[in-house]
């Protein structure tokens, strides 16, 4: 496939967070789709299907483990159960994904 709504070859994508667990290896990336009055859907994307281009790594990730995950990502994402408060648009955890989204890309 040689585009999808969210991913098209030739762009560049800031990595948001990594996850790995045995030979799998995830990014989660911005939704770039989403129009700016709707919520980020940041989606979890194989690996495998990009090329790095660049070594930074943003200076807000810390190293997590759980549910047989390495994770790296701000400290505040890795929470039990961000990810659902942020998907169920609960107010506190959509404004800390924006806060640290922002900072990350800056970083980029």
């Amino acid at each position: 496939m040689s585009e999808h709504p969210g991913v098209r070859i030739g762009e560049e994508y800031p990595v948001l967070e990594v996850s790995a667990a045995r030979a799998r290896i995830l990014f989660r990336l911005p939704d770039r789709s989403a129009r700016q009055d709707d919520v980020d859907s940041p989606g979890l994307w194989d690996a495998d299907m990009f090329e790095i281009v660049s070594d930074r790594m943003p200076t807000c990730w810390v190293t997590g483990l759980g549910n047989g995950w390495l994770t790296l990502a701000p400290r505040e994402w890795q929470r039990p159960g961000f990810w659902d408060d942020y998907f169920d648009h609960v107010p506190d955890a959509v404004a800390e994904y924006d806060r640290l989204k922002i900072r990350i890309i800056a970083e980029a």
